[in-house]
């Protein structure tokens, strides 16, 4: 067993008060000692950060395979997952199968992790190791604290845990062999966050501000990386390369990182819409309550980057976002490329694989998409009796042979933003923002019909509204008109929703340059409707304000056939916001306009109202 370890420079009560100098001497002397008789601490204050030589031999030393592939010594894409019931399961399913290869009855209270023959998770209030190839028992762990975090390796498994000490808390990073003995510890008197481990060399970040390289086979620090610019709260392992970083942005663990530096490191970033900045690039390595499977796997960004040359680069400069239900792939300045919507239930567990993205629901229904396009390249069904809690992936490289169909992402969109949950309120804002500036017929009824339901929430009805009338899309013009077809009927109750809207929208198409037939039917359209006697006054004015924006003159007989036949009715006299918009447009028009002005304001039998709005229009300059 190795030695413990720890920095005494925290242990001194007469260094906290600023002790006399005989105390000063007298601890200067012990720390020669002590320093003469074990190991340096591997966790303190100071250290030889940011060392660019160090790191470069500590990352020579790193075994790491030419291409990516599996952790686990099966060879096969792996989903380990951790069912509910009493008791609750574990299970090993080939994902390129689509089969089970064990099931397993375990108490998993914590992330599982794989690596070579091991596969460790808490069951329970033990670290237990288990076998990839049968799932039995090969050791368990005790540890006397909180844990922070377990992996392995494959050779070792690592853990981490918080545990109060005489007068402060203690945080524990310790190695033990796979039939749970103890082989190295190291003591820290600040906080470590979960570990990872590749290659012979464990990666323990430490107070948000130092990332730890240890020897594995002795726990002693090889180097130490220091955060400058930004804190570093996750690491991560793919089978190709570490890397490291914050909510901000990810570094890749090269010599470069030894600058401690966004700018001189091999440092990537990207922009969401700010309804999916929630998503985090990888866990809270500091949090407990993420050593456990959680709500904070629901709303993730998953990425995948080259593992060397130079610069950060997103592979396909694309990242998928996994939020609840969804899946969305964003090119690394904030553009949506695919959406996918999986039915039913929330995708509990996801992850970047490199060749694909994989996730399961809770009901055991896993996919893989493709990132560039998200068709999905491969589905199948983990039935094991119960619901999904969480999942750890070892699909590195998994290339599965079925292209796949894309995704239908108009269809993907529309769900979201007319599904129920009040979770996704702020999703579906993002959903319908996307929506609005594709192009189609068929986004435009999409539209409509979000605002036609009733169920839909006022805010994000309103926000519809606004995109609707903004998107000017001529393609969408026959949608349009099919939504004003409908007329008011109180015997069947039927009647046309949203008038106003899809007044407000066909008037928009004013400017679109839309062909004299088409013109022509909006105009028809518009007139039917707002010749109707049930027509509320409000959508009567957004009517004919639509004739007049998208007929461009064509509409001017109608105008003049409504002006004569109701400029004798009081209720068009109350209609004053009205009247002045056709008074306007048949000022602005023809002799033959001007002259049924004319008529108007000098008819007897007009309405007082009427007549003097015709009058001052054609005054009007």
């Amino acid at each position: 067993m190795g030695s413990s370890v720890r920095d005494l420079s925290f242990d001194s009560p007469s260094l906290r008060s600023g002790g006399s100098g005989r105390t000063l001497v007298a601890f200067g002397l012990g720390l020669i000692l002590l320093a003469a008789c074990g190991p340096k601490s591997v966790f303190g204050l100071t250290s030889d950060d940011n060392n660019a030589d160090a790191l470069g031999k500590a990352l020579a030393v790193r075994k790491l395979p030419s291409a990516p592939r599996y952790h686990n010594a099966l060879g096969k894409p792996l989903v380990l997952a951790v069912v509910s019931g009493t008791p609750k399961k574990l299970v090993a399913w080939d994902a390129d199968a689509g089969a089970a290869l064990w099931t397993v009855d375990a108490d998993v209270q914590s992330r599982v992790s794989v690596a070579g023959e091991l596969v460790v998770a808490r069951e329970g209030k033990q670290i237990v190791v288990r076998n990839v190839r049968d799932g039995k028992q090969r050791g368990a762990i005790s540890v006397g604290g909180d844990l922070v975090g377990a992996t392995t390796d494959g050779d070792q498994v690592y853990v981490t845990w918080q545990s109060q000490g005489a007068t402060k808390p203690k945080w524990t990073l310790a190695a033990f062999g796979p039939d749970g003995g103890e082989r190295w510890r190291n003591d820290a008197p600040g906080a470590l966050g979960a570990p990872a481990a590749q290659g012979g060399l464990v990666f323990s970040p430490f107070l948000k501000q130092w990332l730890s390289v240890l020897d594995a086979r002795s726990g002693a620090q090889l180097t130490r990386v220091r955060g400058i610019d930004e804190e570093i709260a996750f690491v991560r392992i793919t089978s190709d390369a570490t890397w490291f970083g914050s909510k901000a942005g990810i570094f890749r663990l090269d010599v470069k990182a030894a600058s401690g530096t966004r700018t001189g490191s091999t440092y990537g970033t990207t922009q969401l819409p700010a309804q999916l900045t929630s998503a985090t690039y990888d866990r809270d390595a500091f949090d407990p309550v993420q050593a456990g499977y959680t709500a904070f796997d629901r709303k993730r960004i998953l990425w995948r980057a080259a593992a060397s040359g130079d610069g950060f680069a997103f592979e396909g400069d694309i990242v998928a976002v996994h939020f609840f239900r969804f899946l969305f792939g964003m090119t690394r300045t904030g553009e949506l490329k695919w959406a996918y919507s999986h039915p039913r239930v929330e995708l509990v567990a996801s992850e970047h694989a490199g060749n694909v993205v994989v996730a399961v629901g809770a009901d055991g229904s896993l996919v893989a998409l493709d990132p560039a396009s998200g068709a999905t390249r491969a589905s199948s069904k983990l039935s094991a009796g119960g619901q999904i809690l969480g999942a750890t992936f070892d699909c590195d490289g998994w290339a599965p042979a079925s292209a796949g169909d894309p995704p239908a992402t108009v269809q993907a969109l529309v769900a979201i933003a007319r599904d129920r949950d009040a979770r996704f309120d702020e999703i579906k804002q993002f959903a319908v923002g996307v929506l609005a500036k594709l192009e189609g017929p068929d986004v435009a009824k999409d539209l409509l019909a979000i605002v036609q339901d009733g169920r839909t929430p006022a805010k994000l009805r309103e926000s519809v509204i606004e995109l609707l009338v903004a998107r000017k899309d001529p393609a969408g013009l026959p949608s349009l008109l099919a939504a004003l077809e409908p007329r008011y009927d109180f015997i069947t109750g039927s009647e046309p929703v949203a008038v106003a809207v899809v007044a407000r929208a066909v008037g928009a198409l004013g400017d679109r340059g839309i062909s004299d037939d088409d013109r022509a039917k909006a105009i028809k359209v518009l007139a039917a409707q707002a010749d109707d006697p049930a027509t509320p006054a409000g959508d009567r004015f957004e009517l004919v304000r639509a004739m007049i924006a998208v007929g461009q003159g064509a509409e001017r007989p109608r105008l003049r056939s409504l002006l004569m036949m109701e400029r004798a009715d009081p209720a068009l006299g109350r209609e004053a916001k009205l009247v002045e918009v056709i008074a306007l447009a048949l000022a602005a028009g023809s002799a033959e306009d001007r002259e049924t002005l004319r008529f108007v304001a000098s008819d007897a039998r007009t309405v007082d109202a009427v007549a003097e709005v015709a009058r001052a229009a054609l005054a009007t300059p």
